[in-house]
């Protein structure tokens, strides 16, 4: 089920090259779709990011308190970090070209996110 919702998401856009569902309690990605093969040490990295850029479950790294959102930009690539509502820990990592239209890109990945984290 979530490898087909980041499968639908990566169709509808194509111009995010690396999707990645990942658990921040256990620092690890779960799931990916990726146009290239990700090397594990490379995925956890990303996990890391996504650690440090939210703030875990009950420890922000950030500010006063958790975030749901976080995006690094560079000329290469955009990076955008999902937090799921209902599973704080529950987190899509994802990495754009950085001509991706972001509001677009957010309006769609908040949902699947949110499927992916509930099961449904």
């Amino acid at each position: 089920m979530a490898s087909e919702e980041l499968d639908a998401l990566h169709s509808q856009f194509p111009q995010c090259e690396t999707l990645a569902f990942a658990d921040l309690s256990a620092d690890m990605v779960l799931v990916t779709n990726t146009d290239a093969p990700q090397q594990r040490e490379a995925l956890n990295a990303l996990c890391a990011d996504a650690a440090k850029s939210l703030g875990k479950p009950g420890s922000p790294n950030f500010g006063d308190g958790q975030s749901d959102t976080a995006l690094i930009a560079t000329r290469e690539r955009l990076t955008i970090f999902l937090r799921a509502s209902g599973e704080p820990a529950d987190v899509l990592c994802c990495i754009c070209k950085p001509t991706i239209d972001v509001s677009a890109f957010l309006a769609a990945a908040r949902p699947t996110l949110q499927k992916i984290s509930s099961g449904s």
